[in-house]
């Protein structure tokens, strides 16, 4: 009887590490906290910050790893960043239902050539750009590039 029970906690422990690894890694219809989209990975969560200046926007984007904001990727920080204004553009005409916490206005990582003090945002639900004083408050929407 003993045995028997040995065998059994062994094999469930072995099904619970399997399965942990299934999540950690970027597998094809295993949900881990990202949507791919052509080369780039995009957090699920469109809302994990909550609205930020842009250089902290730019931080958070640039710490983001598995482990926070529901990711179960493996990815580590650095690998992140906040995407470019075209590369927001191109989500907002293309927002899938996958997403969810998807709100209006999203820091981009391009700057305004006028000046050192601006950078540009997009409106989702136009997808329109405009540049504004980078210590105002819009929200934070990682994304890496594919594997």
């Amino acid at each position: 009887m003993k045995r028997k029970s040995t065998a059994v906690i062994g094999m469930v422990v072995c099904f619970m590490m399997m399965a942990s690894m299934a999540w950690s890694v970027n597998l094809p219809g295993v949900p881990n906290g990202t949507v791919t989209d052509g080369n780039l990975v995009w957090l699920e969560n469109a809302n994990c910050f909550g609205p930020q200046s842009w250089n902290q926007a730019m931080r958070s984007a640039a710490s983001l790893k598995s482990g926070m904001c529901g990711l179960r990727d493996g990815s580590t920080a650095g690998q992140w960043r906040l995407p470019t204004k075209e590369e927001l553009q191109s989500r907002q005409r293309n927002l899938m239902p996958a997403f969810y916490n998807v709100k209006t206005v999203y820091w981009s990582s391009s700057t305004y050539a006028g000046g050192t003090i601006f950078a540009w945002y997009v409106y989702m639900d136009r997808g329109l750009e405009y540049y504004t004083n980078k210590g105002t408050y819009f929200y934070v929407w990682p994304v890496r590039a594919g594997q």
